[in-house]
């Protein structure tokens, strides 16, 4: 099976597998049922992620292995509409009761038997793996229609995060650990695998960060007036500007980058603009009392696309080796940049790739 690197373009049909989502890049990789062949999307924060039933959901629920269906493309962005787990299809969903027979490519659940054929897709994680590598001891969620096998997804457990008291924050963003990012709209409850986090948030002024462990099929309340911390609060930005006649612009207001600036807690609007240089069209996420930002511009006629990369930028601690990354915390907070190619209104994306990489779990 030949992969598709590039984007595709073309109205979207049939069942997909989803076999893994690009952050960074804001692009999901699905394998396509119908033409053998794995297919990448973009999509934003105007992509609707929904469950089999059409409610809505957070993209992390969409875990490799997952079948979905998909919506067309957007006109403006050609970015996915919707992204659907699909109705068409059963799913046994963290199983450890199970008998798996690979000479004979069965899989029998509950007392049924279940044929594995050679389209079967077998993941764990993100990464493809063989039917031979799955042990005994590992749990799993299989998915299929009549009596095949779609895809198997070596898994561990799932609990729940339930938001409570959002109001500071509704219309912002939540980040759970390095991996699950979403948009806070009112009490909620977010489906995770079983784990640690270190949970963030920051609006208007206010934010902080505490640690949770969310156990398996139970639900860990998450109290958001516990986070908002003391406001409304402020962070000393220091720019590091590369190029002369670099103009900077935050909210629309600009600014000079030779003097530090006082930046609210929350979302903002960052522009960066210099004669021969790929723009720079982000959202900064504050969450932190200073941070160091490096406005590192890149020649027009090296750049292939004028705001694919997100950056973390923040204020480094104290190693060599941490000094030499792109991110890290003060005090367990941060300083956040993303990409945003989207109008102002939708620019705080709920697609956050290693932004939050010093957060995890």
């Amino acid at each position: 099976m030949e992969e598709d690197t590039a984007l595709v373009e073309e109205e979207p049909q049939g069942l997909y597998i989803v076999e893994s989502i690009d952050m960074m890049e804001e692009t999901i990789a699905l394998y396509s049922l119908e033409e053998d062949k794995q297919l990448r999307y973009n999509y934003n924060m105007t992509t609707k992620f929904l469950d089999k039933f059409g409610g809505n959901t957070v993209w992390a629920n969409f875990t490799a292995g997952t079948v979905v269906t998909i919506g067309d493309l957007l006109p403006a962005s050609g970015a996915l509409s919707s992204v659907q787990k699909s109705d068409d299809v059963w799913a046994y969903e963290d199983i450890s009761k199970y008998s798996l027979d690979a000479g004979k490519n069965l899989i029998t659940i509950d007392g049924t038997n279940y044929k594995i054929t050679d389209k079967t897709k077998v993941y764990s994680d993100t990464e493809k793996i063989l039917l031979s590598s799955i042990s005994e001891d590992d749990v799993i969620t299989v998915i299929g229609q009549d009596k095949q096998v779609i895809s198997i997804a070596v898994t561990t457990g799932h609990g729940y995060i339930y938001l409570t008291n959002t109001s500071l924050f509704d219309d912002s963003l939540i980040f759970i650990g390095n991996k699950i990012v979403s948009m806070v709209n009112g009490d909620q409850i977010i489906e995770v695998p079983e784990g640690t986090y270190k949970i963030t948030v920051a609006n208007n002024g206010w934010g902080g960060s505490a640690e949770y462990t969310v156990s398996r099929n139970e639900t860990t309340q998450v109290n958001l007036d516990d986070l908002k911390g003391e406001g409304p609060s402020f962070c000393l930005i220091t720019f590091i500007v590369t190029v002369a006649d670099t103009y900077v612009y935050i909210d629309g207001q600009m600014i000079d980058p030779a003097e530090p600036q006082y930046v609210q807690y929350g979302n903002h609007k960052l522009v960066v603009q210099c004669d021969g240089y790929t723009a720079w069209n982000k959202t900064l996420v504050v969450n932190s009392e200073t941070a160091t930002i490096t406005l590192e511009m890149e020649s027009e006629t090296e750049s292939e696309s004028d705001t694919t990369d997100s950056q973390v930028v923040q204020e480094n601690e104290s190693t060599e080796e941490e000094n030499s990354q792109e991110s890290s915390t003060e005090n367990g907070n941060e300083t956040k940049e993303k990409s945003d190619d989207y109008d102002y209104e939708v620019d705080y994306l709920s697609t956050i790739s290693d932004l939050i990489s010093k957060l995890g779990n």
